[in-house]
């Protein structure tokens, strides 16, 4: 069963993306393609499980050419060519291209307001070059609750730094005064202090790197009694048995240096992970820490936060599913642009899955690759053509 498209879009995802100016930048000389059609045959093409090689993603496009075109109403003669696909892709203004996305999708902030959203970034490995160690890689905000992409941002890992990326996503979308999780990568002054600032609230994971506030946490957690504790049950899954147990210390009287003043930390929480196969085996233990700007006051307070820290780990959901449903990082490509709008448009395909919220993807995704007419049929329900 779908969900019902936004009452915000005025056309279909095709139509936006073919009457807007500035998103293809060739020349106008010579062009024979129209970049939606390819746009919306390339999303056709993963949304049927072809991801993994530009070759089985041109392939569909070429074998379900006539009936796309008949559908969108689209006046082209033939499909584009293998050589002329990844040239085409390009030439696409990416952020005006994300910007189009994530409008379309008619995303209103009122209504993450309550929920936690998942901050995390992803190598895609296919872009890493022979002789580097680094390549393209995307960084996503995903809501805890739905496992919806809200918000993308792309970066090269030879280059840039996956923090800046994060703090400016974060303010360009507006997701500073919002519920957000981080790991420990973005415990930073800069980052935390603005998530502050902005009236927002952060769960923000603790690593030793930070050896100070390391330390003083431990000490934090040897000296003073837990103002809450959780302990689940043993809970099967993954090919083991796993046990949580949460503790929750106030940082209110805490006395912090002087560069994570305007942080705000009111608590500290302590996460205990036992975990043993199911065939059994040695029982490993694993304790992380994790700091908020949340104050714990009241049980719901408590119920919420360990929720938003085991919540964290739908975003890690997210990226499996893109890495062993729809293959993403085995998709190669000598052409960062190239990886970078491929990466948008499986991004675009994840969300239109999940209004489907289908029992299992890759049955759905296998669903679509027999039956072409039924992926057209959602598309245009979903307005996307």
């Amino acid at each position: 069963m779908t969900t019902a498209p936004s009452a915000a879009k005025t056309t279909a995802f095709f139509q936006l993306l073919h009457q807007t100016p500035g998103l293809d930048e060739r020349d106008n000389r010579g062009k024979k393609h129209a970049i939606a059609l390819v746009l919306s045959g390339l999303t056709c093409a993963l949304c049927a499980g072809r991801d993994g090689s530009l070759s089985r993603l041109h392939r569909h496009m070429v074998n379900q050419f006539a009936p796309l075109c008949q559908l969108t109403g689209a006046a082209q003669s033939r499909p584009i060519s293998r050589a002329q696909l990844p040239l085409l892709l390009a030439k696409v203004n990416l952020s005006l291209f994300a910007k189009l996305l994530f409008e379309w999708f008619g995303l209103d902030l009122s209504t993450l307001t309550g929920q936690w959203l998942a901050v995390d970034g992803k190598e895609l490995r296919g872009s890493i070059q022979a002789g580097q160690t680094r390549g393209d890689a995307c960084v996503s905000v995903v809501s805890q609750a739905h496992e919806t992409v809200v918000g993308q941002a792309y970066y090269s890992g030879e280059k840039e730094s996956e923090k800046l990326v994060v703090r400016q996503l974060l303010m360009d979308k507006g997701l500073l005064d919002q519920r957000l999780s981080l790991d420990a990568l973005h415990l930073n002054p800069l980052t935390v202090n603005a998530i502050h600032k902005a009236s927002g609230q952060y769960i923000v994971g603790l690593k030793a790197n930070q050896r100070l506030l390391y330390r003083a946490c431990i000490c934090r957690c040897l000296l003073d009694p837990p103002t809450h504790y959780y302990c689940s049950e043993w809970e099967r899954g993954h090919g083991r048995v796993e046990q949580r147990s949460y503790q929750c210390f106030s940082l209110a009287r805490a006395v912090f240096d002087a560069r994570w003043q305007a942080a705000g930390f009111q608590t500290l929480i302590w996460v205990k992970r036992n975990r043993q196969p199911l065939a059994g085996g040695v029982i490993t233990e694993e304790i992380s820490y994790y700091l908020s700007n949340r104050a714990v006051v009241t049980e719901a307070d408590w119920v919420e936060v360990c929720g938003a820290v085991r919540g964290h780990w739908r975003i890690e959901t997210m990226h499996y599913r893109r890495d062993v449903v729809l293959s993403e990082d085995t998709l190669r490509t000598a052409m960062s642009q190239v990886s970078r709008v491929v990466s948008c448009l499986r991004t675009l395909t994840m969300n239109l899955l999940h209004r489907l919220k289908p029992k299992n993807m890759a049955a759905q995704l296998d669903h679509f690759a027999d039956n072409f007419t039924a992926l057209l049929q959602f598309m245009k329900t979903e307005e996307v053509l």
